[in-house]
């Protein structure tokens, strides 16, 4: 069941977008920015995030001025847009490798994680501006294992992430930071065992307005294991797991490793990287997007919403969705379109039904391709994302579409 979106839930730090015009190319789509892989990054792949003034935040894995990435800001000028690192991580203490999304808040600080660095399994941090640029500080250093998605933060400051091994069972871990008079205390709230519960957390998590959190698993979830979508509910006596809805067999859709998303109504929507229609994909079939709708007995029901068959409509969506303030559903996928370099989509609600359009797909030039993590839209509709491949120096780039 599809309700009216008024607006997620879900968002706890918002960004609001300021119009942007971009002159409209044949083509439509219109690189921001192209990495050189020298000082500027290289493998922007952690999507992106916008201020109020309407500047973008996003990370590289490699490049920087020691070749362990970045965390850069774009900004709009009336000669185009401008790109300035805020920081290059040594591959040290500070950590190295950025490898999910950021969270900024409204104070302008930025936070995230990396996969290597600190103590070799990467760091929590947090770059704060100053007068003399941005400083970075530690939240917490990962000893074990790292982190498999960037920070969520809750309406009392506490920080949420998983990893993707780890816990009791080495099957992956949802932890919290807390502040404490002494600094940041670590704590797993919940050790994936790898069976019907899920293994492998990936992609990040959500909370909804209670305070639950919610997310996915690449695997287990079911004796098929091949994924979950999990609740984690608080309680007096710690957290709680719900499974709420565990992938059947490959047509039903398989593997999710993206963060869900709620409408204004209390449904989720997510994407499966691969499952779906078994004639794609070698019989694995090119991935989902997927709804689902809960009721008043506690369960819940999922509803395939598109099938992907590679070309011309895209195969392996690995990032999560977002809708527009029309209710519509954008998304990336990393490989087919009608040149096999990845492809942007949208769902639109139709006639009781819902219809995917591809609104680009990458070539692997200049245009840059494989696009792999979620894009955003802002309040007149352009579409701004990352590829992690590509462009004019093949380091990747930061794009605009406008529709």
């Amino acid at each position: 069941m599809r309700g009216t979106i008024v607006c997620c839930l879900l968002v706890v730090i918002t960004s609001i977008f300021v119009t942007v015009q971009i002159a409209a190319a044949a083509s439509q789509q219109r690189v921001l920015h192209a990495f050189t892989g020298g000082n500027d990054g290289s493998d922007p792949n952690s999507g992106l995030v916008a201020d109020t003034h309407g500047s973008l935040y996003g990370s590289t894995f490699f490049g920087g001025a020691s070749g362990q990435g970045t965390i850069y800001k774009l900004t709009r000028t009336s000669t185009g847009w401008v790109e300035t690192v805020l920081h290059s991580f040594t591959g040290g203490a500070d950590g190295g490798n950025p490898d999910n999304s950021l969270l900024l808040d409204k104070a302008g600080n930025i936070f995230g994680t990396t996969i290597s660095g600190g103590s070799g399994s990467g760091v929590a941090f947090v770059l704060r501006p100053s007068s003399r640029g941005y400083k970075e500080a530690i939240l917490h250093t990962f000893v074990m294992r790292g982190p498999s998605s960037g920070l969520l933060i809750d309406s009392q400051g506490n920080f949420f992430g998983e990893t993707p091994g780890g816990g009791t069972a080495d099957q992956g871990s949802v932890f919290e930071l807390s502040k404490t008079s002494s600094g940041w205390q670590y704590s797993t709230i919940y050790s994936f065992l790898g069976s019907n519960d899920g293994d492998q957390p990936f992609g990040g998590l959500i909370l909804d307005s209670a305070g639950n959190l919610y997310g996915t698993t690449a695997a287990g979830g079911g004796p098929e294991n091949i994924g979950c979508v999990f609740e984690l509910q608080r309680t007096s006596s710690g957290w709680t797991e719900n499974v709420l809805y565990g992938f059947k067999d490959t047509a039903d859709g398989a593997n999710p490793v993206a963060a869900v998303v709620f409408d204004g109504v209390g449904n989720l929507y997510g994407t499966t990287s691969s499952g779906g229609d078994t004639a794609c994909g070698g019989g694995f079939g090119c991935g989902i997007v997927f709804e689902l709708s809960p009721s008043n007995n506690g369960t819940w029901t999922k509803t395939t919403l598109h099938s992907f068959t590679d070309n011309p409509d895209g195969h392996a969506p690995m990032a999560g969705l977002v809708f527009d303030s029309a209710g519509n559903l954008y998304g990336t996928t990393i490989n087919g379109g009608t040149s096999g370099d990845g492809a942007i989509f949208k769902l639109t609600f139709q006639s009781g039904a819902w219809v995917e359009s591809v609104l680009y797909s990458f070539t692997n030039g200049n245009d840059g391709g494989f696009p792999d993590t979620p894009v955003i839209v802002n309040s007149t509709g352009i579409v701004f994302g990352t590829a992690s491949f590509g462009g004019q120096f093949a380091n990747g780039v930061v794009f605009a579409f406008q529709q």
